[in-house]
């Protein structure tokens, strides 16, 4: 995580930061998954990503940074009501 914000705050910290049409963005999602529906969940995430990670910097291409981090969260709490 100390890494993660270390960079973020270097994108920020360079003085050109548009978060808008650099396309930055936190995405949080809860997904409610068995062991097994998690397993197919991130093979699908690297099916995605992996043939993306052997492209070369080009004048058109700018380098991203994507953390996908899963872990396991607490319950919602129940309603009062």
């Amino acid at each position: 995580m100390a890494a993660l914000v270390a960079e973020f705050d270097a994108y920020l910290g360079r003085g050109r930061a548009d978060l808008a049409s650099d396309l930055v963005g936190y995405r949080q999602h809860a997904v409610w998954s068995s062991r097994e529906e998690l397993l197919q969940m991130i093979s699908e995430l690297r099916a995605v990503i992996a043939p993306r990670l052997t492209h070369r910097a080009t004048e058109d291409r700018a380098r991203y940074l994507l953390s996908p981090i899963p872990f396991p969260a607490e319950e919602p709490a129940a309603d009062s009501d």
